[in-house]
C-alpha cells in the first residue's frame, strides 16, 4: 500500500491522541510531514522530538498548507469552534481532511462543510472513532441486511464522571459560546456525541432518510457550575418515523460503559462502547460478538488511508453527520436554556484532591427514564423541567445564546 503523507493541526489536548494513532502507523501507512501547534513553549518536548527528524513545524496552519501542498490529507484536531472554519479553509486549497469531531457546531457551519466538499470535490472523514470498532461495523451490516427487521426505538445511555478539573483545562471547556464563536460544549456536543451519531448513523443504515430528525424535544441541565448542559434527556422522532431517545450525564458516580439498545420487529440488539454486542430474536435464538480490544483511533487513520488509496467506504463521511448537527441544535431549541438542578439535589465530594458533582439518583433516574422512553419531567423527577418538542422542517441556522 502508499504512504500517505500527512499534516496535522493541533498537537495537545485531545491532539495527542491522533498524535499517537500517527506514530503508531508511522512508515507503515502514514507519514507525518508537518504539525501545527500555536504554543512552541507548551508542546517544546514534543515539538523537538518530531522535529529532529524532519517533520516541519508551525504555529500557523495556513502556513503549513502552503508550503506542504503534496499532502495526501491533513488532520484537523483543534478546539471545536475551529473545526468548520479550518476544514473548510483546507478542502479550498485542495486538500482531504480527517476532521475531529463534531465536525461542526451549527446546522449553518455543518451545511457550509458539505458545500465546500461537494465544490472542491475532496474528501472530508470525522473522526467520530465509535463507528470504527468490528462490534459496530458487524451490527450495521445486519441492520442494512435485515436481520433485525424494521426498527421502532433505539434508546442511547451516556452515564461518566468528570471532576471540576475537567472544565479548568482550556478556555472552552462547558461554554456555549466563546468569543462570539458556538462551542455547546456538553455531553451532546462532546465526550456523549459517539453515542447519539451512532444512534442516528443506526437509524440511516436502517432506511435511507430514517436517521434525519424531524422534531426534537429536550430537557437539558447542568450540576456543574458551567454555562453548558452536562445532563440530558432527548427524544428524537426522524423522518422514517423512528424513536430516538438520548440519555446522557457527567454527573454519575461511576464511569459506565455508554450502551444503546434496538428494538426492532424481529430482534432486540444490545450494542456496547466496549466493542461488542448481542442480538435476541424473536424466535428464541441470540447471537453475541465481541470485536476485543481494539484502537479505534488508529482505525480511522487506516480507513482514511484505504479510502484514499483504495476506495473503501469511509466509516464516518462528513454527511452522514449531519443529521447529529440537526439533532444537537434540535435539542437546544427546544430546551431554549439549560436548567440549573438545585444544590439539594446535588453531592459535591472531593475525592483525592478533585472536586466532584454528583446528581443523587442519577443512575436510577436514567434508568427508569429508558426503560420507560420518557424525558426526565415526564416520570416526575423533582427538578425536571417541561419543554416543548421543536420542529426540524427547514431549519437552517442556529441562533441561540448570543447576545442581541
Amino acid at each position: 500500500m502508499k504512504i500517505a503523507k500527512v499534516g496535522l493541526i493541533g498537537i495537545s489536548g485531545f491532539g495527542s491522541i491522533h498524535l499517537r494513532s500517527i506514530e503508531q502507523l508511522q512508515g507503515k501507512m502514514v507519514d507525518l510531514k508537518a504539525i501545527v501547534a500555536t504554543s512552541y513553549e507548551k508542546n517544546k518536548e514534543v515539538i523537538d522530538r518530531l522535529t529532529s527528524r524532519g517533520v516541519e513545524y508551525y504555529q500557523d496552519y495556513r502556513l503549513m498548507l502552503e508550503n506542504h501542498k503534496d499532502l495526501d490529507f491533513v488532520a484537523i484536531s483543534t478546539p471545536i469552534h475551529l473545526h468548520a472554519p479550518m476544514a473548510i479553509d483546507a478542502m479550498k486549497r485542495g486538500f482531504n481532511v480527517l476532521l475531529e469531531k463534531p465536525p461542526a457546531v451549527t446546522i449553518q457551519d455543518i451545511d457550509a462543510i458539505i458545500e465546500t466538499k461537494r465544490k472542491t470535490n475532496r474528501v472530508c472523514s470525522v473522526n467520530f472513532q465509535n463507528t470504527s470498532g468490528k462490534a459496530f461495523r458487524k451490527l450495521l451490516e445486519y441492520i442494512k441486511e435485515g436481520r433485525l427487521g424494521r426498527i421502532k426505538s433505539i434508546v442511547g445511555v451516556g452515564r461518566w464522571k468528570r471532576d471540576e478539573s475537567y472544565y479548568q483545562r482550556n478556555a472552552w471547556a462547558g461554554k456555549l459560546v466563546v468569543d462570539g464563536n458556538y462551542v455547546l460544549d456538553g455531553t451532546i456536543n462532546n465526550p456523549l456525541a459517539h453515542l447519539l451519531n451512532n444512534e442516528l448513523i443506526i437509524a440511516e443504515t436502517a432506511q435511507p432518510g430514517g436517521g434525519v430528525p424531524a422534531h426534537v424535544q429536550a430537557e437539558l441541565y447542568h450540576g456543574h457550575k458551567i454555562e453548558g448542559e452536562d445532563t440530558a434527556c432527548v427524544r428524537i422522532i426522524t423522518h422514517g418515523g423512528t424513536e430516538v431517545y438520548f440519555y446522557s450525564t457527567l454527573c454519575n458516580r461511576d464511569e459506565e460503559s455508554p450502551f444503546i439498545i434496538i428494538e426492532a420487529e424481529k430482534a432486540k440488539a444490545n450494542w456496547w462502547f466496549s466493542n461488542r454486542f448481542k442480538i435476541e430474536y424473536c424466535d428464541g435464538s441470540v447471537e453475541e460478538f465481541d470485536g476485543g480490544k481494539e484502537d479505534l483511533f488508529v482505525n480511522m487513520y487506516v480507513n482514511m488511508v484505504e479510502h484514499l488509496f483504495e476506495g473503501k467506504q469511509l466509516y464516518c463521511p462528513l454527511e452522514i453527520t449531519r443529521n447529529f448537527v440537526l439533532a444537537s441544535n434540535g435539542a437546544f431549541e427546544s430546551s431554549k436554556r439549560i436548567f440549573d438542578i438545585p444544590d439539594e439535589y446535588l453531592e459535591i465530594n472531593s475525592e483525592n484532591g478533585k472536586i466532584c458533582t454528583y446528581i443523587k439518583n442519577i443512575k436510577e433516574i436514567i434508568d427508569e427514564a429508558a426503560e420507560s422512553k420518557k424525558l426526565f419531567s415526564e416520570i416526575g423527577v423533582p427538578w425536571g423541567k417541561e419543554t416543548e418538542p421543536f420542529d426540524l422542517t427547514n431549519y437552517k441556522k442556529f441562533n441561540m445564546f448570543r447576545e442581541k
